[in-house]
């Protein structure tokens, strides 16, 4: 069988297209959810359980896909820790300071 353009096949191995999809996925689905009235997060989350391979298995997990979502996963965190009112935080400062000593991992 000849190779071409538009040999895919299920889950999606080629890097490009792999970037592709998800790429088109991030531009696309804050504009679903807010069409939906739907957090841009819960979305994103669900648009990865429709691709993943419990879903139509269109992307499987591998290096690359575990590399994006740890991307995620921190611009997430970034965008939460802009969230924080600072003023509430000063004001609870001791409780916050204890419960972030309590998610230490024991060494």
């Amino acid at each position: 069988m000849a190779s071409g353009l538009f040999d895919l096949a299920l889950p999606i191995t080629d890097p490009v297209l792999k970037f592709l999809v998800i790429l088109i996925i991030i531009l696309c689905i804050p504009i679903l959810s807010d069409k939906l009235k739907l957090p841009h997060l819960l979305g994103m989350i669900l648009a990865g359980l429709i691709i993943g391979p419990f879903g139509l298995n269109l992307l499987a997990r591998d290096s690359s896909i575990i590399l994006s979502g740890t991307a995620g996963l921190l611009y997430i965190m970034f965008l939460s820790g802009l969230e924080i009112d600072m003023n509430d935080f000063k004001k609870n400062i001791a409780k916050s300071t204890a419960l972030g000593f309590m998610a230490l991992p024991s060494l």
